[in-house]
């Protein structure tokens, strides 16, 4: 058993086969998935009442886009990690606290494991 067994990921992205694919890692990687969401509007209900300790979050969202969802984030869960996952930002937002670009998906469990070491 790795040391994420007991770590919390909400995945946020309006691309279902997405949310699929970071499911299936971050539960390989034994991280609880405690929600999916296709907006940031459900992403802030879901983590408000989850706390997770990630958030994997799409930047272009509809209803409200990463940015905005993560300002609130912010406000609700405090100690959630944001990723910021986008195939359209070309680095780190202000408003995340890590990036990545969706053609590296498969750096994300590194990525997740830098952020708590």
């Amino acid at each position: 058993m790795s040391d994420n067994s007991h770590k919390t990921v909400l995945i946020v992205d309006d691309d279902e086969d997405i949310r699929h694919v970071l499911r299936l890692l971050c539960e390989s990687e034994d991280l609880r998935v405690v929600g999916e969401a296709a907006n940031g509007v459900e992403a802030v209900a879901l983590a408000l009442h989850n706390q997770p300790d990630f958030v994997i979050l799409d930047y272009k969202l509809p209803r409200l886009d990463g940015e905005g969802a993560a300002e609130i984030l912010r406000a609700v869960t405090p100690e959630s990690k944001i990723v910021a996952f986008s195939a359209v930002l070309e680095r780190r937002p202000e408003w995340a606290d890590a990036y990545l670009n969706k053609d590296r998906i498969v750096e994300l469990m590194p990525l997740l494991n830098t952020l708590f070491h």
